[in-house]
């Protein structure tokens, strides 16, 4: 990754953070972008690596993080969007509102990064990588929305990996479980809950930011260049198998 110009939206998140740190610490230029202004900062002091602030529903301001990537580094070979949401609620319980935020965090900013990256990169290519869900490939009580997000993020990984392979820009995604994020912890700090989800995942635990991470820092790094239009599943099992019964 040594010099590579990588280009985070979500850089505060959990997993965001943690890949951001992972591409620093392997030579890569970054250029953070986020939401939170004050942690967004932070991060940058930390890494030594410029930031801008980001709307998910404002593609002017993700179309501007390509604009300043290349006006500081000439150009942008790798972009990783790790913005999301988690809403947890059945479909009849879901307002208008909440599922409007939850596209638009999600798949609205997933599409307003596919056409910046495709106007960006045509000329140089690179790889383009999305945080998707399990719970998009199986179903799980009270994902509707969530699952319909990511589902289509997954669709669109698809079907840009084939309008942009002639320009040799790559479009994946990884598909995590349930992972421990400020995001999440209500989910994981509670005993019960923290039990229940454990025991979903084959592998016996829970995900960390950094498992995530590392999957998308492979997807991202040019030496794996002749993968595209895969979703990867980063979860634990929960994804594809159903776990033996514990006692």
């Amino acid at each position: 990754m040594e010099s590579s110009r990588i280009l985070v939206f979500g850089a505060t998140g959990a997993i965001g953070t943690a890949l951001s740190r992972l591409l620093v610490a392997g030579g890569a230029q970054v250029l953070l972008a986020g939401r939170n202004r004050d942690r967004l900062e932070a991060l940058a002091e930390e890494l030594g690596m410029p930031h801008g602030v980001v709307e998910a529903g404002d593609a002017s301001t993700i179309e501007q993080c390509f604009v300043q990537i290349g006006e500081r580094w000439g150009g942008v070979d790798g972009v990783a969007n790790c913005m999301g949401s988690v809403l947890l609620k059945p479909a009849h319980t879901t307002s208008d509102t909440e599922w409007q935020q939850v596209l638009t965090t999600n798949l609205f900013s997933a599409f307003a990064i596919v056409r910046a990256a495709a106007r960006t990169m045509r000329q140089t290519g690179g790889s383009v990588a999305f945080v998707s869900t399990a719970a998009a490939r199986i179903g799980l009580a009270n994902h509707e929305a969530i699952a319909a997000a990511k589902a289509g993020i997954e669709g669109l990984v698809r079907s840009a990996a084939a309008t942009y392979a002639s320009s040799s820009i790559r479009f994946n995604a990884v598909a995590p479980g349930l992972v421990k994020s400020e995001m999440t912890r209500r989910l994981w700090e509670s005993p019960p809950s923290a039990e229940a989800s454990t025991q979903m995942h084959a592998l016996g635990r829970l995900g960390e930011p950094e498992d995530v991470a590392r999957a998308l820092f492979f997807l991202l790094d040019p030496h794996n260049n002749w993968i595209t239009g895969q979703i990867l599943g980063v979860d634990g099992g929960l994804g594809t198998i159903l776990p033996r019964r514990r006692a």
